[in-house]
């Protein structure tokens, strides 16, 4: 008997927020294209926070294969961002899918040492892409009826889009 769907999930790793980001975009696109607006734009924002989460830990020399962990990976990455001298506003609930805060994140652990950081604006697009999806999109979007509009939809769509296209630099 073939197993089932969870029970195929690979660990959490670099590699599989990857190959999963490329997937839920696609998934997005053909949401987006049925005329599933909200869809499109829940499954682009998770793409949207693990592309940003695989460059985070890619940053601190975690493997492709690296198991990713909350209490281990998560949270601290969280805590860092939260103290000084990042101090970034990051909000307890649905802490570990705010894409805004893991944008800030990203650009600010960067900037704290010269040799990683990125150029001026590289660093702004990474924190515009963060903040306008972080505007439209929660991980608790799911339990609600609003239909996205069209214009939100472009938004997050090109948002997400930019990560993954640069995502190698990030």
């Amino acid at each position: 008997m073939p197993r089932r769907l969870i029970d195929r999930c690979q660990p959490d790793s670099i590699r599989e927020f990857r190959a999963s980001a490329g997937q839920r975009y696609y998934d997005g696109l053909a949401l987006a294209g049925a005329g599933n607006r909200t869809a499109a734009v829940y499954l682009w924002g998770y793409a949207a926070e693990m592309t940003l989460k695989a460059a985070y830990f890619e940053l601190f020399g975690l493997a492709e294969d690296d198991e990713l962990t909350v209490p281990g990976h998560i949270q601290p990455a969280i805590n860092r961002g939260r103290a000084a001298p990042l101090n970034i506003a990051w909000p307890h609930q649905g802490a570990g899918h705010n894409v805004r805060a893991w944008a800030e994140l990203l650009v600010g652990v960067r900037a704290l040492d010269p040799g990683t950081a990125y150029g001026p604006a590289f660093a702004v697009a990474v924190q515009r892409c963060g903040q306008r999806i972080g505007q439209l999109w929660k991980e608790t979007l799911r339990y609600h009826k609003n239909r996205a509009y069209l214009y939100e939809v472009r938004q997050v769509r090109e948002a997400t889009e930019w990560l993954l296209i640069n995502s190698a630099d990030l």
